[in-house]
């Protein structure tokens, strides 16, 4: 993590509060109404929740104990949640596992992969796919 600095200790200073943070994420991602049943104010929330809890995890120190193992797990696993919820919100439509119930339908324009990435600053791009012929 960018302003992460990587100690060596006995016992982490933070103890307990990765465990938190992991709650937190599974908290976002977990409940059907927010991860199944999608809208963009759900999303809107879910985002502003796990960018804050990313800008507290990137500010702590890293240990190299136990609670440092935690503490880059809490951080992966807010960093998907972050990608995920930013790539459902950039897609406005329902299509395969994806489901918006602000846009319940399949939208033949937004035929195209979407690809993120970054870490303070999470972005998505749209990348075309190729069409092909299918024998049968």
């Amino acid at each position: 993590m960018s302003t992460s600095t990587l100690t060596k200790k006995g016992v982490g200073e933070g103890k307990g509060r990765s465990e938190e943070a992991i709650r937190a994420v599974q908290e976002e991602v977990m409940p059907y109404d927010r991860n199944l049943f999608r809208t963009e104010k759900g999303l809107e929330g879910s985002l502003r929740r796990l960018d804050g809890l990313w800008n507290d995890l990137r500010e702590r120190e890293t240990t190299i104990d136990v609670e440092g193992l935690r503490h880059r797990e809490a951080s992966a696993m807010t960093a998907t949640a972050r990608w995920m919820y930013r790539s459902a919100k950039a897609r406005t439509e329902t299509r395969g596992m994806h489901k918006r119930e602000d846009f319940p339908h399949l939208d033949s324009t937004q035929g195209y992969r979407l690809i993120t990435g970054g870490l303070d600053q999470v972005w998505v791009n749209q990348i075309q796919v190729q069409k092909e012929a299918v024998p049968h």
